[in-house]
């Protein structure tokens, strides 16, 4: 069963469900995957292969109910009948966790507590649970609640050096281990499929180098109060971006690809509102290329890596650039983009969306595109010898840590 993602709309969060559920399927063909979704009629379409079920994590009247009656089952030892989201956590093997940043306060601090639900659910119907390749804390507020849930995990894999610090420090019992964000995994599209998707946007010239770009609403980020109610077009950051855009064209004679990598719900999170804004600050001459079609997670990544340079506010649209050892600069909100930097020897290229101008932004990009071939290098080398393993990593403890559960089969 898997657990913890918002919507699929959500390009982050359904590259790291299908490159799970693609892993699973190639370590154990058999299984039957459950996805827990707050969002099940439309995340049927994408996931159509795996079990939709409701969760009640987002609704805090339902998850209240949903505790209770996992409690009273447990009291009376297995005998009150449960419904059907119980009886999914019942009956799995293990509930894995793919919360990302869920846990953590960047969102404030209902986000993290609603995401305790389903490990609490895990629990109380006696069925392991594990947390994947996630940045969690620090906590400032319910940190006893966090403690205790993830104590009992069966184990808990982390994505960055200062999540691994911070939990190491609580002393839990649970095996904690760094690994590497799950969508590293997920496969593109085939490059000739890519090269057609951009063929059909029109205007596409081969002959000029690919700079794509990945903006962001930040509708969900406590931080987008830095910018009130003003239009999207007066943001620093997306005025900083055109302006590197245009360096580019003067300099190497660019073309721009902007990339949307979060689709909804609803148009407060759809990030073409932030693309079509970007392209609106650009210079025609630039032929700007913007995606308005909602993509598949694999088609996303096809796309990027055509490109010859990244510039990208969204963190899973980053990982889908350096896992294809493309030079890749991120404007960042939250600390889970540090993490991803320094872990591909590129911190350097990491700025906050906050704070940057545009005379730093052009400074940036201009040595990274002078750098790319050494950078290009130096993903590969890491891909090859650490991330890549550390990724698939995260499955095979499955069959590390589980073995001995009587409700699993996980055994190599």
């Amino acid at each position: 069963m898997l657990t913890g993602t918002f919507h699929s709309l959500n390009r982050g969060d359904s590259s790291m469900q299908l490159a799970a559920v693609r892993s699973l399927r190639r370590h154990w063909p058999d299984a039957q995957i459950a996805i827990h979704t707050p969002h099940p009629l439309d995340d049927q379409e994408l996931y159509d292969d795996c079990e939709i079920v409701a969760c009640s994590r987002r609704r805090p009247i339902r998850a209240l109910a949903a505790v209770v009656t996992a409690c009273l089952w447990r009291a009376s030892r297995g005998l009150l009948p449960l419904p059907t989201e119980l009886k999914s956590y019942r009956d799995a093997s293990v509930v894995i966790d793919l919360s990302g940043d869920g846990l953590t306060e960047t969102f404030g601090w209902r986000c993290p507590v609603s995401h305790t639900v389903p490990l609490l659910l895990a629990h109380l119907l006696r069925t392991p649970f594990c947390l994947m390749a996630q940045t969690i804390g620090p906590f400032s507020r319910f940190e006893f609640r966090f403690r205790w849930i993830l104590k009992r995990a069966a184990f808990i894999t982390v994505r960055d050096d200062e999540t691994l610090r911070y939990l190491s420090g609580w002393r839990l019992a649970c095996p904690l281990e760094m690994t590497a964000d799950l969508s590293f995994l997920l496969e593109p599209i085939p490059r000739a499929e890519a090269r057609h998707l951009l063929e059909a946007l029109g205007g596409y010239d081969p002959s000029r180098p690919l700079v794509g770009i990945t903006p962001s609403n930040l509708h969900n980020v406590r931080s987008a109060r830095w910018y009130g109610d003003a239009a999207l077009s007066s943001r620093a950051d997306l005025q900083a971006i055109a302006a590197a855009c245009h360096a580019l064209q003067r300099e190497v004679g660019a073309q721009v690809l902007v990339i949307p990598h979060v689709f909804g719900p609803g148009e407060n999170y759809d990030d073409r509102r932030a693309a079509n804004a970007l392209a609106a600050l650009l210079e025609p001459s630039l032929h700007p290329l913007v995606i308005q079609e909602v993509l598949t997670p694999s088609q996303l990544k096809g796309l990027i890596g055509c490109c010859d340079l990244f510039i990208g506010m969204r963190m899973h649209a980053a990982v889908a650039a350096v896992s294809q050892a493309i030079p890749t600069l991120t404007l960042t909100y939250s600390r889970k983009f540090g993490g991803l930097m320094d872990r591909v020897g590129m911190q350097e290229f990491s700025l906050d969306c906050t704070r940057v101008s545009p005379d730093e932004l052009c400074r940036q990009v201009h040595d990274i595109w002078a750098a790319r071939e050494r950078i290009a290098a130096t993903l590969r080398e890491r891909l090859t010898n650490d991330i890549l393993p550390a990724a698939e990593r995260n499955l095979t403890n499955l069959s590390k840590h589980l073995p001995a559960c009587p409700k699993n089969d996980f055994g190599a």
